[in-house]
């Protein structure tokens, strides 16, 4: 054993191995075992967190593909669950030389791009661990539940990079730690336009809608000063005493007593809100709420400001978003999948793919004209993104098709889904369509891990075959790739 990672009396340095595992540099860990440090693994750090008696890992080395908005977030959750006791040292596997820059930016203790000399991170792991070891602060009962909250967080967010899948999971599991609370997210643009929901716990789910700021003065109080603003009672709160005589005029019920609105920031600017609302007076979080609360909020402000970095699509790049429904196209369809696949492959997790057809679209549009199948196929578009978790997604497939991916999902709950999205469209009018007409759907659904797919095309393949044997049933009109 190297006298390099270890100090007498206190045993190896412990490292503990995260983030993606296909790319992390060739003999990493035999050159690790070789310098003398204990080694352990965890698809996501909850595993060993809570089980090792020892405690925290004296550092943590994180593999990632670049630096962006999904290692941010794990960067952030990190910091919170452990306290920032622990040293976080990042390896990109892109060769670009800002990327280790931004890893910094974000909040690694240390980071090296592509290609990784071995013994300078073995050096390096080193420097880092020692001078971060030192005992927990606070009350331990408090730290350990924050960081089981924290935790939770991470599980639910690891593995997904897009920055609006990471902001729905962050608000959803953040709804499920407070039970009491509605969660919702909010991301600032220009004055005049105000904010718009990018998450929220609401069923039915109200994202991207703008909010008028106006009828949210304790939101705009947040926005305005970058302080959290915190309302105890609607019904009293001399901030609210404008809107309580809106609402007696306009007869609005208000079922909202206490509201908690935290700015979220990024440097020196605002670029959103994290809001959440109960119906119960004088409620407020508790000690170990608001770190949870405040932690989440950070993680929330860096992804948007990510996100508000992003560069722009080329000219000729493919769009990302169908203008007519406003969700995700086959490209990016194409992109989930595969995320999706190699995600299930990784941490031995299944998910299903849902492909829905509106039937008699094209009588429709002869019947009525294309302006109308195009107002309908909009609705059940927003109707669709309403219904589906925050976890799923949902994409146009065709002319007058849709494809969900539902997360970790098997082919009984994606007939489920298919169900309850029949009774919901059931119930609803439809601008296009004629009074006391609705919308009929036949589906197919294909469940991966499966026998038959050997490349993530081959799950199109098997979805439009489901989908063609739904068509053909009289009753159900449902396909499953057996």
């Amino acid at each position: 054993m190297s006298e390099l990672a270890r100090e007498p009396g206190t045993g190896p340095l412990r490292v503990l191995l995260l983030g993606d595992p296909s790319v992390r540099p060739y003999g990493l860990e035999r050159a690790l075992g070789r310098a003398g440090f204990h080694l352990s693994e965890a698809a996501a750090p909850a595993a060993p967190a809570r089980a090792e008696p020892a405690g925290p890992p004296d550092v943590a080395l994180i593999a990632a593909e670049e630096a962006d908005a999904g290692l941010a977030t794990l960067l952030q959750a990190l910091h919170a669950a452990w306290g920032g006791r622990v040293p976080l040292v990042v390896v990109l596997a892109s060769p670009d030389r800002e990327g280790p820059t931004r890893a910094l930016g974000m909040g690694a203790d240390d980071a090296m791009a592509s290609p990784v000399h071995l013994p300078e991170l073995c050096a390096r792991l080193e420097a880092r661990a020692r001078p971060r070891a030192r005992p927990a602060r606070g009350c331990p009962e408090t730290n350990g539940r924050l960081q089981e909250m924290m935790l939770d967080l991470l599980e639910a967010a690891q593995g997904r990079r897009r920055p609006d899948e990471v902001l729905d999971v962050l608000v959803e599991r953040l709804g499920r730690l407070l039970p009491r609370w509605e969660v919702e997210l909010l991301a600032s643009e220009e004055p005049e336009r105000g904010v718009r929901v990018v998450a929220t716990t609401r069923r039915p789910a109200s994202r991207e809608v703008r909010l008028d700021l106006e009828r949210y003065p304790e939101i705009a109080e947040a926005l305005r000063t970058a302080r959290p603003v915190a309302v105890a009672d609607l019904q009293t709160d001399p901030l609210l005493e404008a809107m309580r005589r809106r609402w007696a005029y306009e007869r609005t019920e208000v079922p909202v007593r206490a509201v908690t609105a935290l700015p979220l920031t990024a440097g020196e600017r605002v670029v959103g809100a994290l809001v959440l609302r109960t119906g119960e007076p004088g409620a407020r979080l508790s000690a170990v709420e608001e770190r949870v609360v405040g932690q989440a909020a950070d993680a929330a402000a860096r992804v948007l400001a990510a996100e508000r970095r992003a560069p722009a699509p080329s000219p000729g790049e493919a769009p990302a978003v169908d203008p007519l429904t406003g969700l995700p196209t086959v490209e990016a369809l194409d992109r989930r999948i595969v995320e999706e696949s190699e995600r299930a492959k990784r941490y031995a997790l299944s998910f299903t793919l849902v492909l829905l057809d509106v039937e008699d679209q094209a009588a429709l549009n002869r019947r009525l004209g294309p302006e109308a199948g195009d107002r309908l196929l909009a609705e059940l578009g927003r109707t669709l993104q309403r219904e589906v978790r925050a976890s799923d997604f949902v994409a146009r497939y065709g002319g007058d098709e849709f494809a969900l991916v539902l997360a970790e999902t098997g082919p009984a709950g994606g007939r489920d889904l298919v169900r309850r999205l029949r009774q919901r469209i059931g119930v609803e009018s439809f601008a296009g369509l004629p009074a006391g007409e609705r919308a009929q759907l036949a589906a197919g659904i294909v469940a991966f891990p499966h026998p038959a797919v050997e490349q993530t095309s081959d799950l199109l393949v098997l979805l439009e075959a489901a989908l063609r044997r739904g068509k053909a049933q009289s009753e159900e009109r449902i396909g499953v790739a057996e």
